[in-house]
């Protein structure tokens, strides 16, 4: 084995986009070694497994530092020689970078990749910039009791993800109800590892406006804006804010407006040291016209974001990701501009969420008057749902669009929600 060139893939219970990472190392012609966190169940072995040069499991549900230099050091005895590592676990995100710096890969610090996960100290630092209006603060009992219109403002985790603990202000009992929430969120085994020590969360001035994300690559410096995808069905559930279509592009902004939210997206990731990597930033183009920042998360974004990316502007994300560390040049297409250009296709994609704690009864297909592109069924008849306090994916479906117009008519994002109907056990 000496002299193998490998990339070690950091995976959270033998899932989190396994199989499409060892597909674009493959392509590659290079190895891909997987460290995972042991699953919640034994399970069937992983479809995967058979592709990659080793599988090592951690010593428990979520991977820690150990867990990775031990790993380091059995492939470095069996002479593989990493070329860089990589993850979409948002919680292993950290992980990443120290496993980076260990092997020599081009990745953001450690340090920056923590600074953006916490979205106080990110909101902190755009202010300094001048690069945000939004006002952020600890969460506290005692602020929280002297809001006078506790409507306008926003409780959520400083770092966390899935939307968990995500929620208007007013609709929040008090901060015995976060303390509760954090703890059975640390007591949930799908997300071990991501929510421990003491609660800690953030109160935060509410953003109006369009909600859009923006998919981009940086590489020494010089950002890159491959997709801009539209939230148009963003609804709250118990503590999480489900996030339940896109579309791309946007359909409720005109060009010179996205132009707007590329260059505030851009400044921001400068103000913020981003100097390489994909990355998933979501924002808000307000009322009176600006933009501000909501997230800017290191990794790439989930659901189908990867896939509607790569039907808009030809770039697959994931392959960029890998690029970037191994520091290739840049060969991905020329970004939003080009692609918003005569002739773009357009996409729109749709998330499933279950009911906590249901058992499924039987799951239906109703199909749109647009053939479906790619969907995916995460459970099966049978199935009971875990009874948890986040989002429970049941399944997602992805449609090319562009027949439809750049104008996504109404009553298509209306009729795409029975698409997957999941029916319960009474």
């Amino acid at each position: 084995m000496a002299g193998n060139s490998g990339f070690l893939v950091l995976s959270h219970q033998l899932r989190t986009m396994v199989a499409p990472l060892v597909a674009a190392l493959r392509q590659r012609g290079i190895t891909p070694y997987v460290l995972s966190s042991r699953p919640a169940d034994a399970g069937e072995a992983a479809d995967w497994q058979a592709d990659v040069g080793a599988l090592h499991l951690g010593g428990g549900h979520g991977l820690r530092e150990t867990d990775v230099d031990e790993t380091l050091a059995r492939l470095a005895a069996d002479g593989v020689h990493l070329l860089g590592a990589i993850s979409v676990w948002d919680a292993y995100r950290e992980l990443m970078a120290y496993a980076n710096r260990s092997i020599g890969a081009g990745d953001l610090a450690v340090g920056t990749v923590r600074q953006l996960r916490d979205k106080l100290a990110m909101r902190e630092r755009l202010r300094e910039h001048g690069l945000t209006r939004v006002g952020a603060w600890p969460f506290d009992p005692e602020r929280y009791a002297t809001l006078a219109d506790p409507s306008r403002y926003f409780v959520k985790p400083r770092t966390g993800f899935a939307s968990l603990g995500a929620v208007r202000a007013d609709r929040l009992g008090g901060a015995a109800e976060l303390t509760e929430l954090w703890e059975r969120a640390a007591r949930d085994v799908a997300y071990a590892g991501a929510f421990e020590g003491a609660p800690s969360f953030l109160l935060e001035e509410f953003i109006d406006g369009v909600e859009c994300s923006f998919e981009v690559s940086v590489q020494r410096g010089s950002a890159t804006v491959h997709a801009v995808h539209e939230k148009v069905d963003l609804r709250e559930s118990g503590r999480t804010v489900l996030e339940n279509a896109c579309v791309c592009p946007p359909t409720s902004l005109g060009a010179a407006a996205v132009q707007r939210g590329i260059d505030h997206v851009t400044l921001a990731l400068k103000a913020l040291d981003v100097d390489t990597g994909v990355h998933h930033v979501e924002a808000r183009h307000t009322p009176d016209g600006t933009w501000e920042i909501v997230e800017i998360n290191p990794r790439i974004g989930g659901a189908y974001i990867v896939p509607s990316t790569l039907v808009h502007s030809g770039v697959d994300l994931l392959g960029r990701w890998i690029d970037l560390l191994l520091d290739q040049p840049d060969t991905a297409a020329a970004g939003i501009e080009t692609a918003a250009a005569d002739g773009v296709r357009r996409t729109f994609f749709r998330v499933f969420f279950g009911d906590p704690g249901q058992r499924i009864a039987r799951i239906t297909r109703r199909p749109a008057r647009v053939e479906v592109l790619e969907e995916k069924v995460f459970v099966h008849d049978g199935d009971t749902l875990p009874d948890v306090d986040r989002e429970i994916f049941v399944g997602q479906a992805l449609w090319d669009v562009t027949a439809l117009g750049p104008d996504l008519p109404a009553d298509f994002v209306v009729e795409t929600e029975s698409y997957l109907e999941i029916g319960y056990r009474p």
